[in-house]
């Protein structure tokens, strides 16, 4: 086909995410207070790699 550009897309779109913008996020204590385990404020998940 001729004249007709090449597309990483089916659609005509750009770029369409949202600025990054700081906002609040939930406090530690509530964001950890139904996790099954923590540790020193953090997750504590499985351990999925040697190392």
């Amino acid at each position: 086909m001729e004249g007709i550009e090449p597309t990483a897309h089916v659609l005509p779109l750009k770029n369409v995410m949202r600025a990054d913008e700081a906002k609040p996020s939930l406090a530690r204590e509530l964001a950890l207070s139904n996790a099954p385990e923590q540790e020193n404020g953090y997750f504590k998940v499985p351990k999925i790699m040697e190392g």
